[in-house]
Protein backbone atom coordinates (compact mmCIF):
# COMPACT_ATOMS: atom_id res chain seq x y z
CA UNK A 1 0.00 0.00 0.00
CA UNK A 2 2.76 2.82 0.67
CA UNK A 3 4.16 1.87 -2.80
CA UNK A 4 1.06 3.63 -4.34
CA UNK A 5 0.93 6.52 -2.40
CA UNK A 6 2.55 8.72 -5.20
CA UNK A 7 0.23 7.38 -7.59
CA UNK A 8 -2.62 8.44 -5.86
CA UNK A 9 -1.49 11.59 -4.98
CA UNK A 10 -0.86 12.25 -8.32
CA UNK A 11 -4.22 11.27 -9.70
CA UNK A 12 -5.49 13.34 -7.11
CA UNK A 13 -3.67 16.11 -8.23
CA UNK A 14 -5.16 15.60 -11.43
CA UNK A 15 -8.93 15.25 -10.60
CA UNK A 16 -8.75 18.52 -8.75
CA UNK A 17 -7.26 20.17 -11.43
CA UNK A 18 -10.19 18.56 -13.63
CA UNK A 19 -12.64 19.33 -11.24
CA UNK A 20 -11.94 22.80 -9.99
CA UNK A 21 -13.42 25.24 -13.04
CA UNK A 22 -17.38 22.71 -12.55
CA UNK A 23 -16.74 23.19 -8.79
CA UNK A 24 -15.73 27.30 -9.25
CA UNK A 25 -18.80 27.16 -11.83
CA UNK A 26 -21.30 25.53 -8.77
CA UNK A 27 -20.13 28.22 -6.59
CA UNK A 28 -20.67 30.79 -9.06
CA UNK A 29 -24.26 29.41 -9.57
CA UNK A 30 -25.00 29.54 -6.24
CA UNK A 31 -24.04 32.87 -5.71
CA UNK A 32 -26.29 34.35 -8.26
CA UNK A 33 -28.86 32.58 -6.84
CA UNK A 34 -28.53 33.32 -3.66
CA UNK A 35 -28.20 37.12 -4.76
CA UNK A 36 -31.17 37.03 -6.34
CA UNK A 37 -33.38 35.40 -3.68
CA UNK A 38 -31.90 37.88 -1.10
CA UNK A 39 -33.33 40.64 -4.23
CA UNK A 40 -36.26 39.30 -4.37
CA UNK A 41 -36.92 38.50 -0.35
CA UNK A 42 -36.07 42.31 -0.55
CA UNK A 43 -38.44 43.09 -3.10
CA UNK A 44 -41.24 40.81 -1.29
CA UNK A 45 -40.74 42.28 2.26
CA UNK A 46 -40.96 45.72 0.81
CA UNK A 47 -43.90 45.13 -1.40
CA UNK A 48 -45.54 43.54 1.67
CA UNK A 49 -44.58 46.44 4.01
CA UNK A 50 -46.36 48.51 1.01
CA UNK A 51 -49.48 46.29 1.21
CA UNK A 52 -48.92 46.42 5.14
CA UNK A 53 -49.64 50.21 4.56
CA UNK A 54 -52.29 50.42 2.26
CA UNK A 55 -53.81 48.04 4.38
CA UNK A 56 -53.31 50.22 7.44
CA UNK A 57 -54.66 53.47 5.94
CA UNK A 58 -57.41 52.07 4.87
CA UNK A 59 -58.33 50.36 7.93
CA UNK A 60 -57.54 53.58 10.22
CA UNK A 61 -59.06 56.16 7.65
CA UNK A 62 -62.36 54.15 6.35
CA UNK A 63 -65.45 56.15 6.63
CA UNK A 64 -67.48 52.47 7.45
CA UNK A 65 -66.26 50.69 10.45
CA UNK A 66 -64.19 47.94 10.28
CA UNK A 67 -63.97 44.90 12.80
CA UNK A 68 -61.99 41.64 12.04
CA UNK A 69 -62.64 38.89 14.01
CA UNK A 70 -61.01 34.87 14.30
CA UNK A 71 -63.13 32.10 13.60
CA UNK A 72 -64.48 31.97 16.59
CA UNK A 73 -65.58 35.39 16.60
CA UNK A 74 -62.64 36.86 18.90
CA UNK A 75 -62.21 40.46 17.80
CA UNK A 76 -58.79 40.81 16.56
CA UNK A 77 -58.98 44.32 15.09
CA UNK A 78 -61.07 47.59 15.69
CA UNK A 79 -60.76 50.43 13.17
CA UNK A 80 -61.47 53.93 14.62
CA UNK A 81 -64.65 54.87 12.62
CA UNK A 82 -65.57 51.52 14.72
CA UNK A 83 -64.47 53.22 17.77
CA UNK A 84 -66.43 56.65 16.90
CA UNK A 85 -69.63 54.73 15.74
CA UNK A 86 -69.52 52.56 19.17
CA UNK A 87 -68.30 54.92 21.57
CA UNK A 88 -65.42 51.83 22.48
CA UNK A 89 -61.65 52.12 22.13
CA UNK A 90 -59.90 49.69 20.54
CA UNK A 91 -57.96 48.19 23.15
CA UNK A 92 -61.19 47.81 24.98
CA UNK A 93 -63.28 44.89 22.70
CA UNK A 94 -59.74 43.51 20.85
CA UNK A 95 -59.21 39.90 22.73
CA UNK A 96 -63.40 39.88 23.27
CA UNK A 97 -66.26 38.39 21.55
CA UNK A 98 -68.40 40.12 18.92
CA UNK A 99 -71.08 39.25 20.87
CA UNK A 100 -70.70 42.73 22.97
CA UNK A 101 -71.70 44.43 19.99
CA UNK A 102 -74.80 42.85 19.15
CA UNK A 103 -78.01 43.13 20.23
CA UNK A 104 -79.35 40.36 22.97
CA UNK A 105 -81.66 38.14 20.77
CA UNK A 106 -78.47 38.18 18.36
CA UNK A 107 -76.18 36.76 21.15
CA UNK A 108 -76.78 33.42 21.55
CA UNK A 109 -76.26 31.96 18.19
CA UNK A 110 -73.44 33.89 17.18
CA UNK A 111 -72.20 31.65 14.40
CA UNK A 112 -75.90 31.12 13.02
CA UNK A 113 -76.38 34.85 12.52
CA UNK A 114 -72.43 35.04 11.18
CA UNK A 115 -73.49 32.65 7.90
CA UNK A 116 -76.74 34.80 7.26
CA UNK A 117 -73.98 37.88 6.76
CA UNK A 118 -71.82 36.30 4.86
CA UNK A 119 -71.28 37.93 1.57
CA UNK A 120 -74.76 39.89 1.79
CA UNK A 121 -75.58 43.28 3.18
CA UNK A 122 -77.73 42.96 5.82
CA UNK A 123 -79.16 45.48 8.04
CA UNK A 124 -79.22 44.91 12.62
CA UNK A 125 -78.90 46.79 15.53
CA UNK A 126 -75.92 47.49 17.48
CA UNK A 127 -74.84 48.57 20.66
CA UNK A 128 -72.78 51.59 21.80
CA UNK A 129 -70.84 51.54 24.65
CA UNK A 130 -73.57 53.55 26.62
CA UNK A 131 -75.75 50.77 26.22
CA UNK A 132 -77.58 52.41 23.24
CA UNK A 133 -78.63 51.33 20.02
CA UNK A 134 -78.16 52.50 16.11
CA UNK A 135 -79.04 51.05 12.88
CA UNK A 136 -76.65 49.73 10.56
CA UNK A 137 -75.84 47.89 7.48
CA UNK A 138 -73.68 44.87 8.42
CA UNK A 139 -71.49 43.20 4.95
CA UNK A 140 -69.15 39.72 6.64
CA UNK A 141 -66.21 38.46 4.14
CA UNK A 142 -64.04 35.17 5.02
CA UNK A 143 -60.61 34.62 4.86
CA UNK A 144 -58.26 32.11 5.47
CA UNK A 145 -54.66 32.62 7.35
CA UNK A 146 -52.17 29.99 9.08
CA UNK A 147 -54.91 27.30 8.50
CA UNK A 148 -57.70 29.09 10.33
CA UNK A 149 -61.01 31.20 9.01
CA UNK A 150 -61.09 34.70 9.64
CA UNK A 151 -63.70 37.33 9.69
CA UNK A 152 -63.81 41.13 8.34
CA UNK A 153 -66.92 43.18 8.82
CA UNK A 154 -67.71 46.24 7.47
CA UNK A 155 -70.78 48.51 9.27
CA UNK A 156 -72.34 51.35 8.13
CA UNK A 157 -74.05 53.77 10.53
CA UNK A 158 -77.57 54.05 9.12
CA UNK A 159 -79.00 56.61 11.88
CA UNK A 160 -78.78 59.80 9.62
CA UNK A 161 -80.59 57.99 6.86
CA UNK A 162 -83.26 56.99 9.11
CA UNK A 163 -83.47 60.06 10.21
CA UNK A 164 -83.88 61.58 6.79
CA UNK A 165 -86.41 58.85 5.94
CA UNK A 166 -88.62 59.32 9.15
CA UNK A 167 -88.49 63.17 8.31
CA UNK A 168 -89.67 62.43 4.83
CA UNK A 169 -92.31 60.73 5.65
CA UNK A 170 -93.34 63.06 8.53
CA UNK A 171 -93.99 65.66 5.70
CA UNK A 172 -95.16 63.58 3.65
CA UNK A 173 -98.14 62.97 5.93
CA UNK A 174 -98.31 66.61 6.70
CA UNK A 175 -98.69 67.04 2.80
CA UNK A 176 -100.89 64.16 2.61
CA UNK A 177 -103.13 66.08 5.52
CA UNK A 178 -103.18 69.33 4.34
CA UNK A 179 -104.48 68.28 1.04
CA UNK A 180 -106.86 65.89 2.28
CA UNK A 181 -108.09 68.92 4.96
CA UNK A 182 -107.74 71.38 1.93
CA UNK A 183 -110.17 69.05 -0.60
CA UNK A 184 -112.38 68.90 2.94
CA UNK A 185 -112.59 72.29 2.64
CA UNK A 186 -113.59 72.75 -0.37
CA UNK A 187 -116.32 70.05 -0.44
CA UNK A 188 -117.60 71.88 2.56
CA UNK A 189 -117.28 75.18 1.46
CA UNK A 190 -119.51 74.08 -2.02
CA UNK A 191 -121.86 72.30 0.42
CA UNK A 192 -122.66 74.75 2.40
CA UNK A 193 -123.05 77.59 -0.42
CA UNK A 194 -125.53 75.58 -1.63
CA UNK A 195 -127.29 75.17 1.77
CA UNK A 196 -127.22 78.78 2.31
CA UNK A 197 -129.43 79.10 -0.94
CA UNK A 198 -131.88 76.87 0.42
CA UNK A 199 -132.22 78.10 3.70
CA UNK A 200 -132.35 81.85 2.03
CA UNK A 201 -135.67 80.58 0.33
CA UNK A 202 -137.01 79.09 3.90
CA UNK A 203 -136.09 82.24 5.62
CA UNK A 204 -137.30 84.72 2.99
CA UNK A 205 -140.68 82.50 2.94
CA UNK A 206 -140.85 82.26 6.91
CA UNK A 207 -140.55 86.48 6.52
CA UNK A 208 -143.46 86.88 4.13
CA UNK A 209 -145.50 83.97 5.85
CA UNK A 210 -145.12 85.69 9.31
CA UNK A 211 -145.91 89.55 7.27
CA UNK A 212 -149.02 87.95 5.51
CA UNK A 213 -149.94 86.42 8.95
CA UNK A 214 -149.39 88.98 11.21
CA UNK A 215 -151.40 89.22 14.67
CA UNK A 216 -152.18 85.30 14.24
CA UNK A 217 -150.84 83.86 17.59
CA UNK A 218 -150.18 80.32 16.35
CA UNK A 219 -148.73 81.26 13.06
CA UNK A 220 -146.07 83.81 14.72
CA UNK A 221 -145.25 80.94 17.06
CA UNK A 222 -144.77 78.49 14.60
CA UNK A 223 -143.54 80.81 12.04
CA UNK A 224 -140.87 81.64 15.16
CA UNK A 225 -139.55 77.99 15.73
CA UNK A 226 -139.37 77.32 12.00
CA UNK A 227 -137.12 80.49 12.00
CA UNK A 228 -135.06 79.47 14.81
CA UNK A 229 -134.14 75.91 12.60
CA UNK A 230 -133.12 77.86 10.44
CA UNK A 231 -130.50 79.92 11.99
CA UNK A 232 -129.32 76.84 13.74
CA UNK A 233 -129.07 75.51 10.21
CA UNK A 234 -127.16 78.69 9.14
CA UNK A 235 -125.07 78.00 12.19
CA UNK A 236 -123.82 74.93 11.06
CA UNK A 237 -123.28 76.80 7.62
CA UNK A 238 -121.06 79.23 9.19
CA UNK A 239 -119.26 76.38 10.92
CA UNK A 240 -118.56 74.18 7.84
CA UNK A 241 -117.70 78.02 6.41
CA UNK A 242 -115.12 78.68 9.02
CA UNK A 243 -113.51 75.10 8.62
CA UNK A 244 -113.29 75.88 4.79
CA UNK A 245 -112.19 79.36 5.87
CA UNK A 246 -114.50 81.11 3.71
CA UNK A 247 -116.37 82.97 6.82
CA UNK A 248 -116.99 86.56 6.43
CA UNK A 249 -114.38 87.75 9.46
CA UNK A 250 -114.20 91.25 10.97
CA UNK A 251 -110.54 91.96 11.93
CA UNK A 252 -109.30 94.64 14.60
CA UNK A 253 -107.10 95.00 17.06
CA UNK A 254 -107.13 92.64 19.42
CA UNK A 255 -105.64 92.82 23.54
CA UNK A 256 -105.83 89.15 24.08
CA UNK A 257 -104.95 89.59 27.48
CA UNK A 258 -108.00 91.40 28.06
CA UNK A 259 -109.82 89.05 25.97
CA UNK A 260 -108.78 85.91 27.76
CA UNK A 261 -109.60 87.63 31.28
CA UNK A 262 -112.62 88.73 29.91
CA UNK A 263 -113.99 85.21 28.68
CA UNK A 264 -112.43 83.59 31.91
CA UNK A 265 -114.80 85.30 34.04
CA UNK A 266 -117.60 83.85 31.58
CA UNK A 267 -116.19 80.04 31.80
CA UNK A 268 -115.83 80.15 35.44
CA UNK A 269 -119.73 80.25 35.95
CA UNK A 270 -120.16 78.21 33.12
CA UNK A 271 -118.12 74.77 33.08
CA UNK A 272 -118.69 74.31 36.90
CA UNK A 273 -117.14 74.75 40.35
CA UNK A 274 -115.28 71.25 40.01
CA UNK A 275 -112.89 72.89 36.89
CA UNK A 276 -109.97 74.74 38.22
CA UNK A 277 -109.33 77.49 35.85
CA UNK A 278 -105.94 79.18 35.89
CA UNK A 279 -104.50 82.46 33.80
CA UNK A 280 -100.50 82.64 33.56
CA UNK A 281 -100.79 86.05 30.95
CA UNK A 282 -97.78 87.12 29.92
CA UNK A 283 -96.19 90.63 30.49
CA UNK A 284 -95.83 92.61 27.11
CA UNK A 285 -98.11 90.47 25.23
CA UNK A 286 -98.25 91.63 21.27
CA UNK A 287 -100.98 92.21 19.47
CA UNK A 288 -103.12 90.62 17.07
CA UNK A 289 -105.41 91.64 14.22
CA UNK A 290 -108.37 89.21 14.40
CA UNK A 291 -111.92 88.72 14.61
CA UNK A 292 -112.27 89.38 18.41
CA UNK A 293 -115.72 87.02 18.13
CA UNK A 294 -114.04 84.23 16.40
CA UNK A 295 -111.13 84.47 18.58
CA UNK A 296 -113.65 84.45 21.43
CA UNK A 297 -115.64 81.41 20.17
CA UNK A 298 -112.55 79.33 19.69
CA UNK A 299 -111.66 79.73 23.42
CA UNK A 300 -114.98 78.40 24.45
CA UNK A 301 -115.26 75.60 22.42
CA UNK A 302 -111.51 74.72 23.66
CA UNK A 303 -112.34 75.17 27.28
CA UNK A 304 -115.82 73.38 26.79
CA UNK A 305 -113.93 70.06 25.31
CA UNK A 306 -111.36 70.29 28.08
CA UNK A 307 -114.45 70.27 30.71
CA UNK A 308 -115.66 67.55 28.77
CA UNK A 309 -112.82 65.17 28.89
CA UNK A 310 -112.66 65.78 32.61
CA UNK A 311 -116.34 64.99 33.76
CA UNK A 312 -114.88 64.00 37.54
CA UNK A 313 -113.56 67.72 37.23
CA UNK A 314 -110.09 68.96 36.59
CA UNK A 315 -107.77 71.85 35.86
CA UNK A 316 -107.75 73.91 32.93
CA UNK A 317 -104.86 76.49 32.05
CA UNK A 318 -104.79 79.12 29.58
CA UNK A 319 -101.40 80.79 28.97
CA UNK A 320 -100.52 83.51 26.79
CA UNK A 321 -97.14 84.36 25.39
CA UNK A 322 -94.96 85.69 22.22
CA UNK A 323 -93.55 83.21 20.36
CA UNK A 324 -90.92 83.27 17.88
CA UNK A 325 -91.68 80.28 15.07
CA UNK A 326 -88.10 79.83 13.03
CA UNK A 327 -87.61 78.18 10.30
CA UNK A 328 -86.77 74.75 11.58
CA UNK A 329 -90.12 74.71 12.96
CA UNK A 330 -91.60 75.66 10.09
CA UNK A 331 -89.86 73.04 7.84
CA UNK A 332 -91.39 70.44 10.22
CA UNK A 333 -94.76 71.97 9.66
CA UNK A 334 -95.22 72.79 6.25
CA UNK A 335 -98.45 75.03 6.27
CA UNK A 336 -96.40 77.17 9.13
CA UNK A 337 -94.70 80.80 8.23
CA UNK A 338 -92.10 81.50 10.15
CA UNK A 339 -92.07 84.86 11.69
CA UNK A 340 -93.47 86.40 15.40
CA UNK A 341 -96.61 85.10 16.77
CA UNK A 342 -98.73 85.26 20.08
CA UNK A 343 -99.41 81.99 21.32
CA UNK A 344 -102.70 80.84 23.40
CA UNK A 345 -102.68 77.79 24.65
CA UNK A 346 -105.33 76.29 26.78
CA UNK A 347 -103.93 72.70 28.94
CA UNK A 348 -106.40 70.43 30.28
CA UNK A 349 -105.76 67.20 33.17
CA UNK A 350 -108.86 65.51 31.14
CA UNK A 351 -108.33 62.03 29.50
CA UNK A 352 -106.25 62.98 26.64
CA UNK A 353 -106.41 60.80 23.22
CA UNK A 354 -104.93 58.88 21.26
CA UNK A 355 -102.59 59.18 17.95
CA UNK A 356 -105.05 57.92 15.69
CA UNK A 357 -107.84 60.38 17.53
CA UNK A 358 -105.72 63.35 17.03
CA UNK A 359 -104.86 62.80 13.53
CA UNK A 360 -108.28 63.33 13.50
CA UNK A 361 -109.61 65.95 15.62
CA UNK A 362 -110.01 68.77 13.08
CA UNK A 363 -112.19 67.07 10.60
CA UNK A 364 -115.45 68.22 9.96
CA UNK A 365 -118.15 65.77 12.12
CA UNK A 366 -115.63 63.64 13.08
CA UNK A 367 -116.43 63.36 17.40
CA UNK A 368 -116.10 61.19 20.36
CA UNK A 369 -118.53 62.39 21.96
CA UNK A 370 -122.03 60.58 22.17
CA UNK A 371 -124.34 61.40 19.82
CA UNK A 372 -126.24 63.88 21.46
CA UNK A 373 -123.25 65.39 22.84
CA UNK A 374 -121.79 67.58 19.78
CA UNK A 375 -121.66 67.99 15.89
CA UNK A 376 -117.98 67.59 15.53
CA UNK A 377 -117.92 70.93 14.22
CA UNK A 378 -116.31 72.81 17.00
CA UNK A 379 -112.93 72.89 16.68
CA UNK A 380 -113.15 72.28 12.99
CA UNK A 381 -114.48 75.42 13.63
CA UNK A 382 -111.08 76.62 15.19
CA UNK A 383 -109.01 75.03 13.15
CA UNK A 384 -110.71 77.29 10.30
CA UNK A 385 -110.31 80.40 11.91
CA UNK A 386 -106.96 80.42 12.85
CA UNK A 387 -106.08 79.10 9.31
CA UNK A 388 -108.12 81.76 8.02
CA UNK A 389 -106.10 84.31 10.26
CA UNK A 390 -103.15 83.36 8.89
CA UNK A 391 -102.26 81.39 12.18
CA UNK A 392 -100.94 77.70 12.75
CA UNK A 393 -102.78 75.39 15.29
CA UNK A 394 -100.91 72.23 17.50
CA UNK A 395 -102.46 70.07 19.95
CA UNK A 396 -100.28 67.71 22.00
CA UNK A 397 -102.10 64.84 24.33
CA UNK A 398 -101.14 61.60 25.93
CA UNK A 399 -104.26 59.37 27.60
CA UNK A 400 -104.26 59.61 31.24
CA UNK A 401 -102.71 62.90 31.42
CA UNK A 402 -104.22 65.78 29.54
CA UNK A 403 -104.05 67.83 26.01
CA UNK A 404 -102.58 70.84 24.99
CA UNK A 405 -103.69 73.23 22.45
CA UNK A 406 -101.51 75.71 21.35
CA UNK A 407 -103.11 78.39 18.77
CA UNK A 408 -100.87 80.95 16.90
CA UNK A 409 -101.80 84.02 15.62
CA UNK A 410 -99.30 86.39 13.71
CA UNK A 411 -97.85 89.31 16.19
CA UNK A 412 -98.32 92.80 14.21
CA UNK A 413 -97.89 96.44 15.30
CA UNK A 414 -99.99 97.65 12.83
CA UNK A 415 -103.84 99.19 13.71
CA UNK A 416 -106.73 97.02 12.05
CA UNK A 417 -109.68 99.35 10.83
CA UNK A 418 -112.15 100.39 12.82
CA UNK A 419 -115.45 98.42 12.67
CA UNK A 420 -118.85 99.86 12.73
CA UNK A 421 -121.14 98.90 15.37
CA UNK A 422 -124.09 96.13 14.69
CA UNK A 423 -126.69 98.03 16.00
CA UNK A 424 -130.77 97.15 14.75
CA UNK A 425 -131.38 99.46 12.51
CA UNK A 426 -135.77 100.15 11.40
CA UNK A 427 -136.87 98.34 8.31
CA UNK A 428 -135.99 100.89 5.20
CA UNK A 429 -138.51 100.90 2.26
CA UNK A 430 -138.64 101.80 -1.34
CA UNK A 431 -139.42 104.80 -3.09
CA UNK A 432 -140.48 103.34 -6.33
CA UNK A 433 -137.13 102.81 -7.38
CA UNK A 434 -136.36 99.89 -10.38
CA UNK A 435 -134.40 96.76 -8.64
CA UNK A 436 -132.96 94.43 -11.06
CA UNK A 437 -132.88 90.91 -9.15
CA UNK A 438 -130.09 88.14 -10.79
CA UNK A 439 -129.67 84.95 -9.21
CA UNK A 440 -129.55 81.40 -10.69
CA UNK A 441 -131.80 79.59 -7.75
CA UNK A 442 -135.12 79.92 -9.42
CA UNK A 443 -136.71 79.61 -5.59
CA UNK A 444 -134.86 82.31 -3.42
CA UNK A 445 -135.39 85.05 -7.22
CA UNK A 446 -138.82 84.48 -6.47
CA UNK A 447 -138.63 85.07 -2.38
CA UNK A 448 -136.59 88.20 -3.52
CA UNK A 449 -138.72 89.64 -5.78
CA UNK A 450 -141.70 89.32 -3.69
CA UNK A 451 -139.70 90.60 -1.09
CA UNK A 452 -138.22 93.70 -2.59
CA UNK A 453 -142.07 94.32 -4.03
CA UNK A 454 -143.43 94.38 -0.46
CA UNK A 455 -140.67 97.00 0.28
CA UNK A 456 -141.66 99.34 -2.44
CA UNK A 457 -139.02 98.50 -5.00
CA UNK A 458 -140.41 98.02 -8.96
CA UNK A 459 -138.79 94.39 -9.55
CA UNK A 460 -137.03 92.93 -12.36
CA UNK A 461 -135.69 89.00 -12.38
CA UNK A 462 -133.50 87.88 -14.40
CA UNK A 463 -132.04 83.69 -14.10
CA UNK A 464 -128.35 84.44 -15.41
CA UNK A 465 -126.16 87.30 -16.69
CA UNK A 466 -127.07 87.22 -20.01
CA UNK A 467 -130.82 87.55 -19.43
CA UNK A 468 -129.71 90.61 -16.87
CA UNK A 469 -127.89 92.30 -19.94
CA UNK A 470 -130.79 92.19 -21.94
CA UNK A 471 -132.46 93.79 -19.46
CA UNK A 472 -130.34 96.76 -18.60
CA UNK A 473 -130.13 97.44 -22.57
CA UNK A 474 -133.74 97.47 -22.22
CA UNK A 475 -134.28 100.08 -19.70
CA UNK A 476 -133.01 102.11 -16.81
CA UNK A 477 -132.21 100.28 -13.31
CA UNK A 478 -131.33 102.20 -10.01
CA UNK A 479 -129.81 99.02 -8.38
CA UNK A 480 -128.76 95.78 -9.58
CA UNK A 481 -128.70 93.00 -6.79
CA UNK A 482 -127.10 90.03 -8.06
CA UNK A 483 -125.52 86.79 -7.12
CA UNK A 484 -121.49 87.13 -7.55
CA UNK A 485 -121.28 82.69 -8.64
CA UNK A 486 -123.43 82.08 -11.63
CA UNK A 487 -123.26 79.84 -14.55
CA UNK A 488 -123.39 80.83 -17.73
CA UNK A 489 -119.68 81.86 -17.73
CA UNK A 490 -120.38 85.76 -16.57
CA UNK A 491 -120.38 86.06 -13.29
CA UNK A 492 -121.86 88.75 -11.25
CA UNK A 493 -118.37 90.75 -11.18
CA UNK A 494 -118.57 90.65 -14.68
CA UNK A 495 -122.37 91.88 -15.03
CA UNK A 496 -121.42 94.43 -13.03
CA UNK A 497 -118.66 96.05 -14.50
CA UNK A 498 -121.03 95.65 -17.71
CA UNK A 499 -123.74 97.42 -15.92
CA UNK A 500 -121.86 100.48 -14.44
CA UNK A 501 -120.39 100.92 -18.45
CA UNK A 502 -124.34 100.82 -19.64
CA UNK A 503 -125.75 102.83 -16.69
CA UNK A 504 -122.58 104.70 -14.91
CA UNK A 505 -125.03 105.82 -12.07
CA UNK A 506 -126.51 102.26 -11.03
CA UNK A 507 -125.65 100.63 -7.90
CA UNK A 508 -124.81 97.55 -7.03
CA UNK A 509 -125.38 95.04 -4.20
CA UNK A 510 -123.69 91.56 -4.34
CA UNK A 511 -125.01 88.37 -2.51
CA UNK A 512 -123.49 85.29 -2.37
CA UNK A 513 -123.24 82.07 -0.03
CA UNK A 514 -119.41 82.40 -0.24
CA UNK A 515 -117.56 84.57 1.79
CA UNK A 516 -116.01 87.49 0.96
CA UNK A 517 -112.81 86.76 2.05
CA UNK A 518 -113.12 83.44 -0.21
CA UNK A 519 -114.22 85.83 -3.19
CA UNK A 520 -111.62 87.93 -2.75
CA UNK A 521 -109.25 84.81 -3.26
CA UNK A 522 -111.30 83.88 -6.47
CA UNK A 523 -110.65 87.09 -8.29
CA UNK A 524 -109.46 90.23 -6.42
CA UNK A 525 -111.16 92.19 -3.84
CA UNK A 526 -114.53 94.05 -3.93
CA UNK A 527 -114.89 97.42 -4.12
CA UNK A 528 -115.24 99.65 -1.06
CA UNK A 529 -118.23 101.37 -2.53
CA UNK A 530 -120.07 97.59 -3.46
CA UNK A 531 -121.47 95.72 -0.52
CA UNK A 532 -121.73 92.10 -0.20
CA UNK A 533 -125.28 90.27 1.52
CA UNK A 534 -124.05 87.14 2.69
CA UNK A 535 -126.61 84.27 2.35
CA UNK A 536 -128.97 83.09 4.31
CA UNK A 537 -130.14 86.56 4.88
CA UNK A 538 -133.90 88.31 6.95
CA UNK A 539 -135.81 90.79 4.97
CA UNK A 540 -134.31 93.33 7.20
CA UNK A 541 -131.12 92.47 6.03
CA UNK A 542 -132.41 92.61 2.34
CA UNK A 543 -134.24 96.28 3.17
CA UNK A 544 -131.07 97.84 4.71
CA UNK A 545 -128.59 96.66 2.09
CA UNK A 546 -130.80 98.03 -0.74
CA UNK A 547 -131.32 101.12 0.96
CA UNK A 548 -127.97 101.90 2.01
CA UNK A 549 -126.84 101.81 -1.64
CA UNK A 550 -129.31 103.39 -3.00
CA UNK A 551 -128.89 106.32 -0.76
CA UNK A 552 -124.92 106.15 -1.20
CA UNK A 553 -123.49 109.24 -3.06
CA UNK A 554 -120.81 108.19 -6.05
Amino acid sequence: MPDLAPEIVEAACFCGAVAWPAFALLVALLAIRLRYERSSFRAARRELIESESRYRAIFETAVDAIIVSDQHGIIREFSRAAETMTGYQAAELVGQNMRVLLPPAMRQEPERNTARYLWTVRELEVCRKDGSVFPAHLSIAEWWAGGHRHFTGILRDLSALHREQAERTKLEAQLYQAQKMEAIGNLTGGMAHDFNNMLGVVIGNLDLLRDLKGGDSDVDELTREALEAAFRGADLTRRLLAFARQQPLRPQRVDVNELVSGIARLLRRTLGEDIEISLNLAAELGSVVVDPAQLEASLTNLATNARDAMPEGGRLVIVTGNRTLDSDYAAQHTEVVPGDYVMLEVCDTGCGMTPEVIHRIFEPFFTTKARDKGTGLGLSMVFGFIKQSGGHIGVYSEPGIGTTFRLFLPRTTHKAPAVADSNVIPLAHGNGETVLVVEDNQALRHVVTRQLGELGYRVLAAENAAAGLELLDRQSIDLLLTDIVMPGGINGRELARRARLRWPGIKIVFTSGFSEARLNDDAGPLTACTPLLSKPYRKEDLANAAREALDRVA
